[in-house]
């Protein structure tokens, strides 16, 4: 019968089950390894997972197909955003406008001169998850970007 020590129950060490062997710990590369909580195997540990965060890259665009879009931020961190944007040949009189709406008040971002090649305004505002924007244009193609944090 196998059983485990106490000592067992850290995530890195496992007993041999051979009386002779049982107090001596070895790391465990190649053995299942035990919950420090519940000492269950931690494959099937539910109360001590360890946690994973991943940043999930995320945009919203506005063009002329779609000149008015908005999306709230998720996540579990505050984002930095990144503001995109082209003005269509031709266009006459091409405008960019951001709006923030976080904590009950809105600030906006708009421009109304925009050269003819692609400009990018990286890092330009921080927003909180919950927050809303809204990103709209006139003659011309506008992407903000932001990478959320979640845990998997």
């Amino acid at each position: 019968m196998n059983h485990i020590h106490p000592h067992a129950c850290y995530p890195h060490y496992g007993y041999y089950g051979h009386p002779y062997y049982q107090w001596q710990y070895y790391t465990v590369p190649y053995h299942a390894m035990y919950c420090s909580t519940c000492c269950q195997p931690v494959h099937l540990c539910q109360c001590a997972k360890p946690l994973t965060y991943t940043k999930l890259p995320q945009e919203l665009v506005a063009d002329g197909t779609t000149p008015s879009n908005q999306i709230f931020i998720g996540g579990s961190e505050d984002v930095s955003l990144s503001l995109e944007y082209l003005k269509t040949p031709g266009a006459t009189s091409p405008s960019v406008k951001l709006t923030i709406t976080e904590d009950g008040s809105s600030s906006t971002w708009d421009i109304t001169t925009i050269p003819d090649e692609y400009q990018i305004k990286e890092n330009f505002s921080t927003v909180s998850p919950g927050a809303e924007v809204k990103l709209e244009v006139v003659e011309c193609t506008a992407r903000l970007r932001w990478c959320e944090v979640i845990c998997c």
